[in-house]
């Protein structure tokens, strides 16, 4: 018998080969019936070797983070709203994991994405003991593309994951302003106004009385709204800050045309990258076939 994965002619009595420790298939009746009775295996007195054991430890776990008493933000915060997320599995190509991610590395380089960084960093999951994975972060503008590269038993993982943080609207920012300096004057004027008021001992009203009744009935519940939204803005803000490290959530607005196109040119240039990569270390391109749809999707939550 040959073994099918190594090639080794001899691989031993047992259920295992014992050059790799593949698991050998059980024999047909063809050849069962060619052994003579002297030539029959002896069972080992010690039982077979365990298969061969990977190195690398499974996805989730690649790089240990240590003891972290507390992580509240999750591993892309900071970087916006997800956008595509899509992955493949390519099996038994696990132990080219390394050295595809080297190779990336140099393509990133000669590619030379138009206003990109590229960044090796490892991302930490949010809990209490969490774990760390390594990611090339591709950033340009306010997309951010995030590439996981991993062994995954024998087989080959490849992650992409897109997030984008919308631009800040001149709109919203103005109305802030507004807002702010309406609850800041309001005060002033009112008590300005309310100042100049003065009763006579015969009944009669001195000052700007129609000017006050216009600062309490048609500013007044005006400057109470403005604080409740200023208040509802605050809550939203801290609760933004510490669930995805943006304080600024409120005011930035959806992608537009311009950049939905920026992001798609991004997330094909990192696909393409990876794809040419395989190539490079010997894995068909045909065994990552590109994804079917790019840029932004809607989700329901």
């Amino acid at each position: 018998m040959i073994c099918p994965n190594c090639g080794a002619t001899d691989p031993g009595p047992g259920l295992f080969c014992m050059s790799c420790g593949f698991r050998l298939p059980a024999p047909t009746k063809a050849e069962s019936d060619q052994l003579i009775p002297e030539e029959q295996p002896v069972p080992p007195s010690t039982p077979p070797p365990a298969p061969h054991t990977i190195s690398n430890q499974p996805i989730g776990q690649m790089e240990s983070a240590g003891t972290v008493p507390l992580n509240i933000w999750g591993p892309f915060a900071g970087y916006g709203t997800r956008g595509r997320h899509v992955a493949w599995l390519i099996n038994d190509q696990g132990e080219r994991a390394e050295t595809l991610r080297d190779v990336v590395a140099a393509r990133f380089e000669r590619r030379a994405i138009p206003g990109a960084t590229v960044e090796p960093v490892k991302l930490v999951r949010q809990g209490v003991l969490v774990d760390s994975r390594p990611y090339f972060l591709i950033r340009r503008g306010l997309t951010t593309a995030g590439l996981y590269i991993a062994r995954f038993g024998q087989d080959l993982y490849v992650s992409q994951v897109t997030y984008f943080k919308g631009p800040i609207s001149s709109l919203r920012v103005l109305l802030l302003v507004a807002a702010l300096l309406f609850v800041l004057f309001y005060p002033i004027a009112y008590n300005s106004a309310f100042s100049r008021i003065s009763v006579s001992l015969l009944g009669g009203v001195d000052g700007d009385l129609l000017g006050l009744m216009f600062l309490t009935c048609c500013l007044g519940p005006i400057y109470v709204l403005a604080w409740l939204a200023l208040g509802i803005l605050e809550v939203f803000s801290i609760y933004k800050w510490l669930t995805e490290k943006d304080i600024l959530a409120a005011l930035r607005v959806p992608p537009n045309e311009f950049d939905i196109d920026d992001t798609v040119a991004l997330e094909k240039s990192v696909e393409q990258t990876v794809r040419e990569a395989l190539d490079a270390v010997g894995i068909e391109q045909r065994l990552m076939p590109q994804a079917a749809e790019y840029g932004f999707r809607r989700r329901l939550i």
